[in-house]
Order: C-alpha cells, then sequence, then structure tokens
C-alpha cells in the first residue's frame, strides 16, 4: 500500500497568489472601506466638536541656582515636570474654578487640561480642550495665573518666619534706642548722658547687625526663589479640533481596507479544501486527468449529448482519452466512479464519461451502482423496475434484459432496481463480480458509478475487483482531509487510483477563480463556438 507523502500534505500561497487573491476580491475590499469611511464621515459630523487653547509658560529659575554644570541642568528639568505636575493639584484647580465661576468639579476641570513639559527646555505647554471656546481660552489662561501666584506664596513662606523675627527684633531695638536717646537729653548729670549715650550706641550697633541679617534674608529671598512666566497667551479658538472628520473619514476607510484584505487572507489560508489542480497533486499525490467548468442546462439532459460541441463536452472527451493513457499495457475494462463526500457530482462525471466513450465507437455499459441513491435512470429516462437487484438474486447466468438500451448509441445502462437492505455485503459479494463478468461479454468498457466513499463502504468493497478508480473532486467543496482519508482508504484495499476529475469548477462566480489563470480565454473559447448553454434554474451537477 502506497501512502501519501508528506510533504505532498503541506499548503501554502505564494505572493503571486495573495496578489491575485486581492484582485480578484477588489471590490469587495474597496466596498467595505467606503462603507467604513462614510460611517464614520456620518457619526464624526454629528459628534459635538470641542476646541482646544493653548499657552505656554516659562519656568525662570531661581538666579542662585544657575549654573553651567550638569547637575543645574539636570535640576532645571526636574523642576519643569514638578511644575507640570503640581498645576493641575486640587489647590489650583478650585482657585480656578472660584475666580470663573466655574459649574465643573476639580476632576471634571482635570479632565479637560493636558500639560505637556517640553523636552530639553524649560517650557511647559498647556492646553485646555471645551466645546465652548471661549471658556477654553480663559481657563488656560487663568490656570496658569493662578498657578503663578500660588508657586510665589509657597517659596515665600519658607522666608516670612525669618524676616518677620527679624522684624520684630528691629522694632524693639528702636524703641530702646528712642528710649535712651530720650534719657540722654533728659540727664541731670554728665555722668548719666555718657551712661545713656554709651547705652544708644550699643542699641545702634544691634540695629545695624539685625538690619544687615534683614537685608541678607531678604538677598536669599531673592536668589532662590523661581517664577512662572506665561510667555504666549491662550486665544480663542475658532477651528474645532475633535472630532477630525477628515482624519477619521480616511482612518476608517483604512482600517476596513486592511480588515477586508486580513479576513480574507485568513479565509483562504483557514480553508482546507481542494481547489486547484496543484492542490490535488500536493495534497494527494494523484494526476488531475480533467477538469469540468461549470454548466446549466435542463434537467435529465446530459451536456455530451446535448451539446457534443461545448467546451465541456470537450473537457469530458479529454477526460476520456486521458484516462485511456493511464493503463497503456491493459485496457481499462471496469473503471469506478466515486467521490469523497456527497454533492461532488460523481454521477454527472460517470454519466457523462460512459456518453463520450460511447461516441467514441466503444460498446459502454454505465452500471448505477449507488444502491442507497440511484440517479442515473432519470438522467437517461428509463424505468428503475428491474436491474442490479435483480441480477443478485437471479440463478441466470446473463443479464436477461436488466441492462437497457439507452437513446445514445452503443450506451446501455444497468440501473439498481429495487433497492436491497445490504448494499454493502451484495457489492462485495462474488455474484457482483459475476454481474461483472457478464456485463464485460456484452460491452468493451463498464463505467460504475458508486456512493460516495466516506459515506458508506460500498466503493472500497467493490474497488479491488475493477481495474481502475476515477476520484471526483469539487474545487472549494472537497475538504482535503477528507479527499486523503478517501485516497488512503482506496489504497487499504489496493484499488487502482486512475486520477481525479476536479467538477463544476465555476470560474465566473468561483472564489477560487483567480487561480485558474490558465482558463481566463474560457469565456471567449465559449462564445467563439456559439455555446451559451440552456439556461435552468436548476444545474445538471447534482448533489451526489
Amino acid at each position: 500500500m502506497q501512502s501519501i507523502p508528506t510533504e505532498t500534505m503541506e499548503e501554502g500561497l505564494d505572493l503571486r497568489e495573495y496578489l491575485a487573491l486581492l484582485w480578484h476580491w477588489a471590490w469587495l475590499i474597496v466596498l467595505v472601506a467606503l462603507i467604513a469611511g462614510a460611517a464614520a464621515y456620518y457619526f464624526s459630523s454629528r459628534m459635538t466638536p470641542y476646541y482646544r487653547a493653548v499657552t505656554s509658560v516659562l519656568v525662570n529659575e531661581a538666579p542662585g541656582t544657575r549654573s553651567m554644570d550638569i547637575s543645574s541642568v539636570a535640576l532645571s528639568e526636574r523642576l519643569t515636570s514638578t511644575y507640570s505636575k503640581m498645576i493641575v493639584k486640587e489647590p489650583v484647580l478650585a482657585e480656578v474654578i472660584e475666580r470663573l465661576g466655574l459649574s465643573l468639579s476639580s476632576a471634571s476641570l482635570r479632565g479637560m487640561i493636558k500639560v505637556s513639559p517640553v523636552s530639553d527646555t524649560q517650557l511647559i505647554d498647556v492646553s485646555v480642550e471645551s466645546t465652548d471656546p471661549g471658556a477654553a481660552a480663559a481657563i488656560a489662561n487663568a490656570l496658569v495665573q493662578v498657578f503663578g501666584e500660588q508657586i510665589q506664596e509657597i517659596q515665600s513662606n519658607r522666608f516670612a518666619q525669618s524676616k518677620a523675627s527679624l522684624q520684630a527684633q528691629l522694632a524693639d531695638i528702636e524703641k530702646q534706642i528712642t528710649q535712651y536717646s530720650n534719657a540722654a537729653a533728659a540727664a541731670a548729670s554728665e555722668s548719666d548722658k555718657e551712661r545713656f549715650d554709651s547705652k544708644v550706641a550699643q542699641y545702634r550697633e544691634i540695629y545695624s547687625n539685625l538690619l544687615q541679617s534683614y537685608e541678607s534674608v531678604r538677598l536669599s529671598e531673592a536668589q532662590t526663589i523661581s517664577s512662572v512666566v506665561q510667555i504666549e497667551q491662550a486665544t480663542i479658538p475658532t477651528t474645532p479640533v475633535r472630532p477630525d472628520i477628515f482624519r477619521n473619514t480616511l482612518q476608517a476607510a483604512l482600517i476596513g481596507l486592511v480588515l477586508a484584505a486580513a479576513v480574507i487572507i485568513a479565509r483562504e489560508v483557514l480553508d482546507d479544501t481542494l481547489k486547484t489542480p496543484e492542490d490535488v497533486v500536493r495534497q494527494l499525490g494523484l494526476p488531475v486527468l480533467g477538469v469540468i467548468n461549470h454548466y446549466q442546462a435542463s434537467e435529465g439532459s446530459l451536456i455530451t449529448e446535448q451539446h457534443p460541441r461545448s467546451p465541456t463536452a470537450e473537457a469530458f472527451r479529454t477526460l476520456r482519452t486521458n484516462v485511456s493513457f493511464t493503463s497503456v499495457d491493459r485496457p481499462l475494462a471496469t473503471i469506478m466512479v466515486t467521490s469523497a463526500e456527497p454533492g461532488e457530482g460523481k454521477s454527472t462525471v460517470a454519466s457523462n464519461l460512459a456518453v463520450v466513450l460511447a461516441q467514441n465507437g466503444r460498446r459502454v455499459t454505465l452500471m448505477d451502482c449507488d444502491l442507497r441513491h440511484p440517479s442515473l435512470h432519470h438522467r437517461f429516462g428509463l424505468n428503475n423496475r428491474q436491474g442490479m437487484s435483480r441480477l443478485f438474486f437471479q440463478p441466470a447466468e446473463r443479464l436477461n434484459g436488466s441492462s437497457q438500451a439507452t437513446r445514445i448509441n452503443n450506451l446501455s445502462l444497468i440501473t439498481t432496481g429495487q433497492l436491497p437492505p445490504n448494499p454493502a455485503e451484495l457489492l462485495g459479494s462474488q455474484r457482483m463480480q459475476s454481474i461483472l463478468r457478464m456485463a464485460q461479454e456484452q460491452s468493451e468498457v463498464i463505467v460504475i458509478d458508486t456512493p460516495p466513499t466516506l459515506a458508506v463502504t460500498d466503493a472500497s468493497v467493490l474497488a479491488p475487483v475493477v481495474d481502475g478508480v476515477l476520484l471526483v473532486v469539487r474545487p472549494g467543496k472537497t475538504r482535503s482531509g477528507a479527499a486523503r482519508q478517501t485516497v488512503e482508504q482506496l489504497r487499504r484495499v489496493n484499488a487502482c487510483l486512475l486520477g481525479v476529475v476536479l467538477n463544476n469548477l465555476d470560474l465566473r462566480n468561483s472564489r477560487y477563480s483567480y487561480r485558474y489563470h490558465y482558463y481566463r480565454d474560457y469565456s471567449a473559447y465559449q462564445k467563439y463556438y456559439g455555446f451559451e448553454g440552456k439556461k435552468s434554474n436548476k444545474p445538471v451537477v447534482e448533489e451526489e
């Protein structure tokens, strides 16, 4: 038994196939992008507009801390970062709300403000967003003003106690100087006057020292206090910053474009169905003997009979030729047609293959061995009163009328007859082999239609006794796993697998048609030969 090589099970798309896939679905991708862009435009145009007022603040570092070393630069950056955090603290926000008479909470106001330190500078950008452009500008300017005042107050408080103490001492010394000066002027004796003058001199020296200390404190305050200066007033904005209708529309269209393309590619990558001859060869290790395009015709008709010059009939003749070349040393006398699952068109392939074989001058017998859901008698307009079931239970060594002539020259049909309860046992019996020998006596080729392989075991028990097996695959429907399982199952019973027939390929409507670039001139070929096919609501390719 030959197993499917592991390397044949690898799947993938090259860049050209991705591009072809996207080109095939370009209309859908563009449509999704347009819908997404239109939706974004609709909702953006109906959103409440917000206005942004912007102002800039310069943080003046204290003169006493200025220098050109790295530590001073780092200190300046930290100070700017610290102030950018402090400007939205509760004391500042509460004062702004009170001054402007806003009916907002501090949290709501904080949500309207954005503070951003400018990298490598001592600047802070403050922006305020509001539905009212005038309110946005007023809040931005008031915020900077209040913050500057509070920063001055916070830093001045560090020296207030020292200055107050020195001022109190200076006032007390002034009183002492005044008191002793008056006493010296009113002294009765020269000794008392000298003593009072000495006291005045002492207090004046103390006063001079205290005044010098007071000036030192004031100088230290001036050297160590940093300030905040508004260098650009916030003006009333005239255009809203959001929603940005153009940007939202463009972004939504691009996102829709990318998502649509991603979904299409993901769908293709995750799709495990067989789609092309290359997929069949890679996945199953079998040759593709024929590619049958999708067509429509009236129910009960055969395309090879009704339109023998059509491209579809030509495809069946190509299949006939390829089947004959699969066995050169020993002609194929019995050919079984099956599929992995229902709905892949095996009965259509079997009946049309039998017709083209008969049209080639060979005597053909078509056997309906689908003893569960027969359909061939409908296609040829024959009764199903007797057939395979009768042959199983009669002792005769001839077909005795079970083989019915069809309207096709050289083609006979053996229908199923009454459906038996045990089809698999009958098809695997010695009697079935006898029936095949009897059919061979009156025909050169026998084409056998069987049920799907994975649905029931009928095809598997019959496969070892026929000369060759054709596997019908429907592009885009037959799962690769099911097809591989079918091939393995047939090989386990030593069936001779001839190859695969790709059936019902719709080049116009199939989402896989972009892979069949070598069939792109099919429509021109169809019109050239004047074949359009009869329109019908039901296609000939039946779900069997």
